[in-house]
């Protein structure tokens, strides 16, 4: 379920790069701050569509692990954004950056893998028949959110959602993505947000702003 179309180069894809990347702290803080407020926005106003999606509210928020990064995931990094996505789901909501970490598999691109990813046996319990939310900041081929998502029902989730803050797009490179950026947004420079519901296709929300 995409937050917000981002076509590149583009300020969302921007703010994405930026606040794990860029040089400058004050930068950083910035853009962090940035992504929380999408994220938080995105789960107040589509909160009744992620139920429906997973079929009741989410027991489990994760961060996708990097999969060449060491250490911890960068949204897990993004200071605040575990608190805002719990206050704003509610419903008992818990934030586990530890549910999920990188094992041996390879991840191609387009070629998802299940052992990329493993939930540690102490956690095996908490993820057994739960519903899981895994927030990602980019989602170009969904190769690595995949295979975090197949980890984690292997492990016995109920549901897996996978909510991106930034759905890649490459209009110069791709007719298929011009037209498509072309369709959801109207011809205007700003990607809606859209929200995906089982069985209903994509709907064109409000804008990023």
């Amino acid at each position: 379920m995409p937050v917000h179309l981002c076509p590149v180069p583009g300020p969302l894809y921007t703010v994405l790069m930026g606040y794990k990347e860029s040089p400058v702290a004050e930068a950083r803080r910035r853009f962090t701050a940035r992504v929380g407020e999408l994220f938080s926005t995105f789960f107040a106003e589509h909160r009744t569509c992620l139920v429906a999606a997973m079929g009741g509210g989410a027991d489990l928020v994760v961060p996708v692990p990097s999969s060449s990064r060491p250490g911890r995931a960068s949204l897990e990094r993004a200071e605040g954004l575990g608190d805002l996505a719990v206050a704003t789901l509610g419903g008992g909501a818990r934030w586990v950056p530890p549910l999920l970490r990188r094992s041996s598999g390879e991840i191609g691109h387009m070629h998802p893998n299940a052992q990329a990813f493993a939930v540690p046996d102490s956690w095996l319990p908490t993820v057994k028949r739960s519903r899981v939310l895994l927030l990602d900041d980019t989602y170009v081929s969904g190769a690595r959110a995949q295979s975090a998502a197949a980890a984690l029902r292997l492990s016995g989730a109920r549901a897996v959602l996978i909510v991106p803050l930034g759905r890649v797009l490459r209009p110069e490179r791709s007719a298929l993505h011009a037209a498509f950026v072309e369709q959801s947004t109207g011809g205007g420079h700003r990607p809606r947000c859209v929200a995906v519901q089982a069985g209903m296709g994509v709907q064109a929300g409000t804008g990023m702003g």
